[in-house]
């Protein structure tokens, strides 16, 4: 269902990387470059920067680097240039490795501590980067991006909470589409493992006012999941999971309600990588084992309804803005094996199953799909 007809495809996707970085020998001064070349082979579709991007500098910045610096003595980090990286739960800043292609950035990234700190603080100025499969990558004039994410582990040995600021603004005049945009994202997650009694846990909240074209935008996206492991050899961990992102009612009105998703990727939400954090209500129940420490095992199933019944399903293109179709899309089995032969190989074998539900058959996209995804990563070094 990501793509606009039923059919088989067997694409042949090739992903190479090359990773150099300059540290401690010239600091304050550091550097950093990464390759990726993607390339898609075999498919029945015609080629697109979700899966092509060929030898592009995913990452080529420097950084000045202090171990103790004059804010409370405390390490400081500050990297200029082009960057992919990945923050919080990554539903709103991600590299999205499943997909072939990845997401980046340039511009301007500080941190102030480090994870073993009580507390840390990322701040952000960046432009995404837009991809092109058939020239050189190119900045995002029109989109920019600023914030601040914290991280407080002072007040209980239990929970890390993590607030956030994120403003995305749109220049009009620099954008294809002519509109204006500012979305202010203000956002609170809090995770961790409650000591020796199995459970762990994370939550997300995040609330979005704004702007969006001549719209007034206000929306609202939640996550939260809670998990168990048992007390023997091969962890076995049991977890439940719940998201949430606002859906638009009206497409029509004054009021923009679908959650904007910022740069986050789609894979916490959906093995077959059809939905994404917005316009959603999804429940999940998942089972993880490790018999040992080189090979995993995962399954889960998931519910997805659309959270406003009158807005789009946007991975298939699809929207009833009638709302007579209803809004159950349908449910996802899925299984994974991840075998670690070595240092350098990895094997992962995933099955996912979907069944298209009541909104997918009144649009005339009813029935199944079925993912077989097998993916081999060999590492030089």
């Amino acid at each position: 269902f990501r793509r606009s007809i039923n059919t088989v495809d067997q694409p042949f996707l090739l992903r190479t990387r090359a990773y150099l970085a300059v540290k401690n020998k010239f600091d304050p001064l550091r550097f950093t470059v990464e390759i990726s070349d993607a390339r898609r082979f075999n498919g029945d579709f015609p080629r697109d920067v979700r899966d092509s991007n060929f030898q592009e500098p995913i990452q080529l910045y420097g950084e000045l680097f202090f171990k103790n610096s004059l804010i409370d003595d405390r390490r400081l980090s500050i990297k200029f240039g082009r960057q992919a990286f990945e923050y919080t739960d990554r539903r709103l800043l991600a590299r999205n490795e499943f997909r072939n292609t990845t997401n980046n950035f340039d511009g301007i990234r500080a941190t102030l501590g480090k994870q073993s700190d009580a507390w840390q603080v990322d701040a952000l100025v960046l432009q995404p980067i837009l991809r092109d499969d058939n020239g050189f990558d190119k900045r995002d004039k029109a989109n920019t991006l600023i914030g601040a994410i914290g991280d407080y582990r002072g007040i209980s040995k239990f929970i890390t909470v993590q607030p956030l600021y994120l403003l995305l603004k749109q220049d009009g005049q620099k954008s294809p589409t002519g509109i204006e945009r500012e979305i202010h994202t203000i956002g609170l997650r809090g995770y961790g493992v409650v000591g020796k009694t199995g459970f762990d846990y994370d939550f997300s909240y995040n609330r979005q006012r704004g702007n969006d074209g001549p719209r007034k935008h206000d929306a609202l996206g939640y996550t939260g999941e809670l998990g168990y492991t048992f007390a023997h050899p091969w962890k076995p961990r049991v977890s439940a999971a719940y998201n949430y992102g606002s859906g638009d009612d009206n497409p029509t009105d004054q009021q923009s309600g679908r959650f904007d998703r910022l740069y986050g990727f789609a894979r916490p939400f959906s093995q077959n990588d059809y939905f994404q954090f917005e316009n959603i209500d999804a429940p999940k129940l998942r089972v993880e084992i490790s018999p040992t420490k080189d090979l995993q095992f995962d399954t889960g199933f998931s519910w997805y309804t659309l959270n406003s019944a009158t807005d789009r399903w946007n991975n298939a293109g699809l929207r009833d803005p009638s709302g007579q179709s209803g809004t159950f899309v349908g449910h996802e089995l899925d299984a994974r094996v991840v075998w670690r032969q070595s240092q350098y190989f990895q094997t992962e074998v995933l099955y996912a199953y979907f069944k298209a539900g009541e909104f997918l058959r009144e649009a005339g996209r009813g029935g199944t799909s079925n993912l077989l995804f097998v993916q081999l990563t060999f590492s030089a070094f």
